[in-house]
């Protein structure tokens, strides 16, 4: 059972893959996609130059960063929702994504700009705000460790820490949209924090994809996260170091998070719905959980980028918000259906 609905949320990445390239206002044939596809690596069937762009430039590297985005933070989310024992605990509980905003919204504050398709004109510049956000996030994260560590990295402080650091980065986003004085700005900004995929580009992926090192780790430790599931005190009756472990695996998420994050701005719900909802199907029992996590993620939030092109096409609605109207109702349902029981003990 655990091994088949892995399996299957491998293969379904194929076909959604297919049809995100080839959906959108110029349509292209499935096989013609996969041609330009097979062109970009060794041109045998010589396709058409604007259709080989169009795939290469535009939708390849879209889909990839929705597949990256999706595998990295649903994959967190179920490390942060284990060690905390908590089936809330996300990026946004650590901070990580307030964060993020508040660093992009310092480097466009700065000159640096973002570029927005038909609303801001190009700047040259997008990875300075990159670079923000990504800092400004790791910053978050040290800061959490450092406040749980002074009072002891229990479940209920991490969360609080990261509670407390979430106020503060967005107290900061929302000065800096009230203070900069330019329209411009803060429609920039604003447009950031939805969460888009259609301003990567290839030059992006090989950076979000160092995220993906992460799974390995997670799957390398999965008995120590097991242990952490039966509760500290038996995780360390069994040899486990439960503080170090925890904010190690904290710290990882979070830069995990931030490495997908910073290129295409705040995107929720998958850390938070998916997990739970593998968590229901396949348990606790992290070998499993941490694969079964990151595969759905990326099936859903691929998905969610088809969805984002078909939905009022030819406009493109942000990923971001299309995930939020995706994972809102799967949550409230998740509470309807389990109440209390999530199978943490």
């Amino acid at each position: 059972m655990r091994w088949g609905l892995i399996m299957a949320s491998g293969l379904a990445l194929f076909p959604l893959i297919i049809l995100d390239v080839v959906i959108g206002a110029y349509r292209v044939n499935p096989i013609v996609a996969l041609k330009a596809i097979i062109d970009g690596i060794d041109p045998v069937f010589g396709v058409p130059h604007d259709t080989y762009l169009v795939i290469w430039q535009i939708r390849l590297p879209e889909t990839l960063a929705s597949l990256l985005l999706g595998a990295s933070l649903a994959s967190a989310g179920a490390m942060l929702q284990g060690i905390l024992r908590n089936p809330l605990a996300s990026t946004y509980t650590l901070g990580v994504s307030a964060a993020a905003g508040f660093g992009a919204a310092v480097a466009i504050l700065l000159g640096a700009g973002y570029v927005v398709r038909y609303y801001l004109p190009v700047i040259t510049e997008p990875y300075l705000v990159i670079i923000g956000a990504f800092i400004a996030a790791s910053i978050a994260a040290l800061l959490v460790y450092f406040l749980s560590f002074i009072k002891g990295a229990s479940p209920v402080t991490i969360i609080l820490a990261g509670v407390a650091v979430m106020f503060v980065f967005s107290t900061g986003t929302s000065l800096i949209q009230y203070f900069s004085g330019n329209p411009d700005v803060s429609h920039a900004i604003v447009m950031w924090m939805l969460g888009s995929v259609t301003n990567v580009t290839l030059n992006y992926i090989p950076y979000m994809s160092l995220s993906l090192l992460a799974i390995p780790y997670y799957v390398l430790i999965s008995w120590r996260l097991n242990a952490l599931n039966l509760g500290d005190d038996v995780a360390h009756s069994l040899g486990v170091n439960v503080r170090n472990t925890r904010l190690a695996v904290m710290l990882v998420t979070a830069f995990q998070a931030a490495a997908v994050i910073s290129f295409v701005g705040l995107v929720g719900f998958i850390d938070l719905v998916i997990p739970n909802i593998m968590r229901i199907l396949i348990g606790n029992d992290n070998r499993y959980l941490v694969p079964a996590s990151a595969l759905m993620g990326a099936d859903v939030a691929v998905l969610a980028d088809v969805v984002s092109k078909a939905l009022v096409p030819p406009y493109v609605i942000p990923i971001g918000v299309v995930l939020s109207m995706i994972g809102a109702p799967y949550l409230l349902a998740i509470v309807i259906s389990r109440g209390t029981q999530y199978g943490y003990e």
